[in-house]
């Protein structure tokens, strides 16, 4: 891959995904990228930064369905090394042996289902969720002497494909309504800041029941236990 080739194709690709009017449309353009690849399948995983313990999760992919199936049965996104490692943006991470080795049996399954080789990247949107870009090839060892352009190209399309469903307001992308009044930030800066309603009524010059009062407000808009949990998700995915 010289300079040059690779950012002809960055042009072309960028062009592409603004092309693309609905989400249905994405689907098929990542396949098109993914067999221009030399590959076969891709999965598009995308994860929420909250809950933190338990984040949402939105997959788009022309995998085998029943490998999906059993990945979920199974529970793999617990164990899968992958998902981990592509927690950091931009990193490529070739699948290996080695690497699924405390993974179970998730290694020698993928492969009996078809997937012998692989490689994933991912990126990160303006609301912090991640996208999982894993392209998979019925060969073995399809990545080897690959590994710099794939981490490039991945990390590429993945960041392509989460502008996409952000533009296209797609609930894949969909964390929490930032519809937040100003107000509303306000105090959720303090709050995170460990600052009490009292300190925050000083602090902003109001009451300290209209303080109680938007707390409690967002906490019923989004569904959290706390006053703590809001102000802490709020951070996490970039509102304040």
């Amino acid at each position: 891959m010289t300079t040059d080739n690779y950012f002809v194709w960055r042009g072309e690709t960028e062009i592409q995904f603004q092309a693309v009017t609905a989400v249905m449309q994405l689907k098929p353009l990542l396949q098109k990228h993914v067999e221009n690849l030399g590959f076969d399948h891709f999965a598009f995983l995308i994860q929420h930064p909250v809950p933190f313990t338990r984040p949402r999760l939105f997959l788009f992919s022309t995998y085998p369905e029943n490998w999906v199936k059993h990945y979920e049965s199974e529970n793999y996104f617990a164990v899968d090394p992958v998902l981990l490692l592509c927690q950091q943006p931009g990193r490529g991470v070739e699948w290996t042996r080695d690497l699924f080795t405390g993974a179970g049996n998730l290694w020698a399954e993928a492969n009996a289902y078809g997937l012998l080789s692989g490689f994933s990247c991912s990126a990160m949107a303006s609301n912090r969720a991640i996208g999982i870009l894993s392209i998979a090839s019925k060969q073995q060892s399809k990545t080897q002497h690959l590994r710099v352009e794939l981490e490039v190209k991945l990390h590429f399309l993945a960041e392509l494909s989460l502008r996409v469903l952000e533009r296209l307001n797609d609930n894949a992308m969909v964390i929490l309504s930032n519809d937040f009044s100003q107000r509303e930030l306000e105090i959720l800066k303090w709050t995170a800041e460990g600052k009490t309603s009292a300190e925050i009524s000083l602090i902003l010059a109001i009451s300290e029941h209209t303080v109680n009062f938007h707390q409690k407000n967002m906490q019923k808009r989004f569904n959290v236990s706390n006053k703590t949990q809001i102000a802490c998700y709020a951070a996490a995915i970039g509102l304040i």
